[in-house]
């Protein structure tokens, strides 16, 4: 007997495949050649910096810009310090004398004249004046310096006590009111007297000045 085989339903008619649409030649040759500008684009950015990173010199004190020297600036002038603020004793001799003394000549002596030297020649005994009574009665000062500051001139004085001399301080206000001490050594009876004293300090390093006090 035969089987009877029982199929399924007939299958349709088979779909047919839609045809893919093919890629026009000329977007492949447009994206090729992009591609290609581009990979040469980063070659040539390589190459660049490969080239610059190797002739950049290394960096040394030899390589670097020289500096001009600043011209020097001349120099101020230092203002000259006025006298009150200087540490040091300065003193000025020939100033504030008072009206009653005079500065003695340094060629003036007892009998007239002082000589370093006692003169060769010889002179005849009547030719020597005998000296005035006045002279006999005039007395000499040594001035050892004249300060500003109270404390040089007394520094002063200590240092001819300690030397055997009279020392004193006299002060003395001027018209424009300053105030100057000066340091005097004496008084001395005659000349001769008062130029050993001189000599002898000036032998010490210490400038005097001879005065004769007026009457």
């Amino acid at each position: 007997m035969a089987k009877n085989t029982r199929r399924g339903a007939s299958r349709g008619p088979a779909r047919k495949k839609k045809p893919q649409r093919q890629v026009p030649g000329w977007v492949w040759l447009f994206t090729g050649l992009m591609v290609g500008l581009f990979v040469a684009f980063l070659f040539h950015l390589g190459k660049t910096q490969m080239a610059q990173g190797g002739s950049t010199p290394v960096a040394n004190s030899s390589d670097k810009p020289t500096q001009s020297k600043p011209e020097p600036k001349p120099e101020p002038k230092p203002e000259p310090k006025p006298e009150s603020g200087d540490d040091s004793p300065k003193f000025d001799f020939y100033a504030v004398l008072p009206k009653m003394e005079v500065i003695v000549p340094q060629n003036e002596t007892d009998s007239g004249t002082r000589t370093s030297k006692p003169s060769t020649t010889e002179k005849p005994a009547n030719t020597r004046k005998p000296e005035s009574s006045t002279r006999n009665n005039e007395k000499y000062l040594l001035q050892a310096g004249s300060f500003r500051r109270n404390e040089d001139a007394d520094r002063r004085r200590a240092e001819l006590i300690l030397k055997g001399f009279e020392a004193s301080i006299q002060s003395v206000d001027l018209d424009s009111g300053d105030s100057w001490h000066r340091v005097m050594i004496g008084p001395y009876n005659n000349l001769n007297a008062m130029h050993r004293a001189q000599d002898q300090l000036a032998g010490n390093g210490i400038e005097t000045l001879p005065i004769k006090m007026k009457k």
